[in-house]
C-alpha cells in the first residue's frame, strides 16, 4: 500500500475562496474540498468491471490511517443490503473504523446468504490489503439490486485502490460511488473553533433517484478532524440528518441501500463535548455540509429540470409541518405540472388535504416566492398571472400557510420529466 505525504495547511491556504455565516457561525468553503480535503483521510479509486463502460471508476475505499470514532443512520426499508446490515453491527459493537470500501453499479441487496459473505468478504480481504482488523472496515455498494457481487473483480479493485491512496483522492472517490448521478457531489469547509484554530469537515455522497426522506435516503461519507466521542457523533448526524438528508425527496422511492456515515479521526486535537461553543461552531458547519450534499442531489435527480422548495409555516407542530411538505414534494401530479411549467395550483390543495393534518382549508394561503397564488383556498387570478413566469427558473420556492400553529418544515425536491422515465425504464439493461 503507497500513502503519499501532504501538507493539509497548505492546501487549505491555497483553495479557500468564500466565507460562509450560518446562524452566526462562520467558515470557509474549500475549493475543490471532499472527505479527504481532511487531515488524516485518504482515498483511492479504481475500475473494476462492475459498470459497462470500461473507464469510470466503480470502487473506492476511504481510508483512516490512525482509526476513527464513526456514526451511522441507515435505510428503514425491510429489505436491508447486505452492507448495512453489516455495517450496524459493526457500529453497535465497536464505533471505530479505518475504512470504508464503497462499489458502484452492484447493490449486493437481495442476494441472501452469499450476498452477507461476500460483504463480509470485502471487509476481509479490505483488513489484510491495509493491515487492519476486518471489524474496523465498513462496507456499501450501491447500483442494481438482485446482483451478486463478482470477487474476483471485487478483489483486484480493492488491491488496486489500496496501491492509489492519495490524500487528494476525494474527487476520484466522489467519482466512483455514482451510479446513474450525471456529477460528483463533494464538499469541505473549515470552520473556526474556540481559541483561534480550526477544524474541517468534509463530505462525498452519491444520489440521483430513489431518494425519499426516511433515515439516510442514499450513500454519503463525512469526516472530521474535529476530536468527538461515539455518542455525541451519532447524537449530531441525526440531528443534521433530520434537516438535510431527511428533508429531500426526488421520487419517493427509498432504496435497500442508505446509508450515511460520519466519522472523526481527532487529528485537531480540538474537542467537542455536548454542550458548549465548540459544539454549536460544529454542528453548524456539518449541518451547512450535509446541506449541501443533500442540494447537490436534489438538482441532479433523475431527468430533473427544477428545483423545488417546498416551505410549510402554521402547522400544529413540526412533525404536521413536515407531513405536509412531503406529500406534496412526492405528488406525481404535483411534480409533473412543475415540469410542464403549468401553474396547477389545484394540485398543491389536493396533496395538502390528504396529508393528515389539522387546518382550516379557508385558511390556507400559497405563495411562489412572494406572490400569493391562493388566499383562503381559493385561487388569485392576479397572482396566477404573475407568478406564471416563475416557472421558467430553475429554482422555484413555494410557501403554503396553513394558520394553525407555529410549526414550519422545508422540503426540497425535483419535478418529474420524460427523461426520469427513460433513465428508471432503461437502468436494469
Amino acid at each position: 500500500m503507497r500513502v503519499k505525504g501532504w501538507s493539509t495547511a497548505n492546501i487549505i491556504k491555497k483553495t479557500t475562496t468564500r466565507k460562509i455565516q450560518m446562524n452566526g457561525t462562520r467558515f470557509d468553503i474549500i475549493k475543490k474540498g471532499s472527505i479527504t480535503t481532511v487531515p488524516g483521510f485518504y482515498a483511492g479509486s479504481s475500475h473494476c468491471g462492475l459498470k459497462n463502460s470500461d473507464e469510470k471508476l466503480d470502487i473506492t475505499i476511504i481510508y483512516i490511517p490512525d482509526g476513527s470514532a464513526c456514526s451511522g443512520v441507515f435505510t428503514t426499508n425491510s429489505f436491508q443490503a447486505a452492507p448495512v446490515v453489516v455495517d450496524r453491527e459493526i457500529l453497535r459493537k465497536k464505533g471505530m473504523v479505518k475504512a470504508v470500501v464503497i462499489n458502484s453499479g452492484i447493490a449486493n441487496a437481495c442476494t441472501g446468504k452469499q450476498g452477507m459473505e461476500n460483504a463480509v468478504n470485502m471487509q476481509e480481504i479490505a483488513g489484510s490489503t491495509l493491515g487492519t482488523a476486518r471489524d474496523e472496515v465498513m462496507v456499501a455498494s450501491t447500483g442494481v439490486i438482485g446482483k451478486q457481487l463478482p470477487m474476483d473483480k471485487i478483489e483486484k479493485g480493492i488491491r488496486d485502490c489500496a496501491q492509489k491512496m492519495d490524500p487528494c483522492g476525494g474527487e476520484d472517490a466522489a467519482a466512483a460511488i455514482l451510479t446513474t448521478d450525471l456529477v460528483k457531489k463533494n464538499i469541505a469547509v473549515s470552520v473556526p473553533m474556540e481559541g483561534g484554530n480550526s477544524i474541517t469537515i468534509g463530505g462525498i455522497a452519491k444520489g440521483s433517484g430513489m431518494i425519499e426522506p426516511n433515515m439516510a435516503t442514499m450513500l454519503a461519507f463525512v469526516g472530521t478532524d474535529a476530536k468527538v466521542d461515539k455518542g455525541v457523533l451519532q447524537k449530531v448526524l441525526e440531528a443534521a440528518n433530520e434537516e438535510s438528508f431527511n428533508s429531500i425527496s426526488v421520487d419517493g422511492c427509498q432504496s435497500t441501500n442508505d446509508t450515511v456515515l460520519l466519522m472523526s479521526n481527532g487529528k485537531s486535537g480540538i474537542e467537542v463535548k455536548e454542550k458548549g461553543k465548540n459544539y454549536s461552531y460544529f454542528f453548524e458547519g456539518l449541518l451547512y455540509v450535509m446541506k449541501e450534499l443533500a442540494r447537490m442531489i436534489v438538482l441532479d435527480g433523475e431527468g430533473a429540470t427544477k428545483f423545488i422548495q417546498i416551505h410549510v409555516k402554521g402547522a400544529p407542530d413540526y412533525a404536521q409541518a413536515k407531513r405536509a411538505a412531503l406529500k406534496i414534494a412526492n405528488s406525481n401530479l404535483f411534480k409533473t405540472a412543475i415540469f410542464g411549467q403549468d401553474l396547477n395550483w389545484g394540485r398543491i390543495n389536493a396533496a395538502l388535504g390528504s396529508a393528515g393534518c389539522q387546518f382550516d382549508p379557508e385558511n390556507v394561503d400559497i405563495y411562489i416566492d412572494k406572490i400569493k397564488i391562493v388566499e383562503k383556498g381559493r385561487g388569485t387570478d392576479r397572482g396566477e398571472k404573475e407568478a406564471s413566469g416563475l416557472l421558467e427558473e430553475r429554482d422555484i420556492c413555494f410557501t403554503i400557510d396553513l394558520k394553525n400553529g407555529n410549526g414550519c418544515s422545508t422540503i426540497w425536491t425535483s419535478d418529474l420529466s420524460f427523461d426520469y422515465i427513460k433513465i428508471n425504464a432503461l437502468y436494469h439493461n
